[in-house]
């Protein structure tokens, strides 16, 4: 008996959707896999709207996918795993992290189900309802929000709060909200895995944390900035900060080894000048010196001011020694 073999006939809608998915994968350099499961699929016509240009969003079977994958030679083997549930998926030749990152700050609105959170106050606003007065008024007087009946229309008296953050939205609002068009519910687009040139992402290495690379680069900015004008190094910002520093230390020493110039002379002869009085204080009640001595306390009183004065006039030059140290403490360990 001769065996008849029936060979199954594939749709053409199949073949012509895998060449199409073929294409796609072989004139673009990422694939992002996101998750429809609780996503409006109505919702993805607005980010093909978003995208339009930079993106294609494609919504297919995962067994067509899995085939035109092999046959634009992707190794299936390492994306299979996300391959589960409904998906879609998302072709580009931009970044993988941005695009991710895209997903991840665009949300979109949908009406609440029940038991759902509200994300951000929820509110009855004043006006005209277009809801005919009837059963509807006990709806709104469980809610606590005041109407009043015009023209046989329901009239909302004031804006309304009738759920917080974090609330649970009544169930009895429901109908209300979609009447009104209010949607109050936040969703994205859960994205599995990126594939990019070869190079498989899992969501969780999309993530980045740009805040925490911001100031990291600001630290980096700093040390090297505090190392630049320790060494001196020849760049005209950093050689501002970095004259003021060996002006003061000049002055500084100056008036230590009583070196006296134009510049120093002021600072030698304060000196001086507290020296003598300090040590008169000291002595003044043991030697006659034939001078009237002042107070101590008044003039410690003096050095802190010219000292808070010296400290604002440090932080209007750049940086002071205490903080180029601490810099090159952190730099170096």
């Amino acid at each position: 008996m001769a065996l008849t073999l029936k060979h199954k006939k594939i749709p053409a809608w199949k073949v012509e959707e895998v060449e199409e998915v073929v294409n796609l994968i072989k004139n673009n350099k990422t694939i992002l896999i996101g998750s429809l499961e609780e996503f409006p699929s109505d919702k993805l016509h607005e980010i093909r709207k978003k995208l339009r240009g930079k993106a294609v969003i494609k919504v297919t079977k995962n067994t067509l996918f899995e085939i035109a994958a092999k046959k634009a030679g992707i190794d299936i083997d390492k994306i299979k795993g996300y391959l589960t549930g409904p998906n879609v998926f998302i072709f580009t030749n931009d970044n993988p992290f941005s695009t991710y990152m895209f997903f991840e700050n665009y949300k979109l609105r949908r009406f609440p189900r029940p038991g759902d959170k509200a994300e951000e106050e929820v509110i009855i606003p004043a006006g005209d309802t277009g809801m005919p007065a009837g059963p509807i008024l006990s709806v709104f007087g469980k809610l606590k929000v005041q109407t009043r009946v015009q023209e046989g229309k329901v009239h909302v008296v004031k804006d309304t709060v009738i759920a917080k953050p974090g609330d649970v939205i009544p169930l009895e609002a429901l109908p209300i909200l979609q009447k009104l068009g209010i949607m109050p519910v936040f969703v994205k687009l859960k994205i599995k895995a990126a594939y990019h040139e070869g190079l498989v992402i899992a969501e969780k290495d999309l993530k980045l944390d740009l805040e925490g690379y911001k100031n990291s680069i600001a630290e980096a900015y700093r040390n090297a900035f505090t190392l630049a004008v320790e060494i001196a190094y020849p760049e005209p910002e950093v050689l501002k900060f970095t004259i003021t520093k060996a002006s003061k230390n000049a002055l500084a020493l100056a008036a230590e080894i009583g070196y006296i110039t134009p510049e120093s002379a002021q600072l030698i002869l304060t000196k001086a000048m507290s020296n003598a009085l300090a040590l008169a204080a000291a002595i003044s009640g043991k030697v006659d010196l034939g001078i009237q001595v002042q107070k101590v306390e008044a003039k410690k009183e003096e050095k802190k001011e010219e000292v808070k004065e010296e400290k604002k006039e440090e932080e209007k030059k750049g940086p002071s020694e205490e903080e180029i140290g601490s810099g090159l403490a952190s730099l170096f360990g």
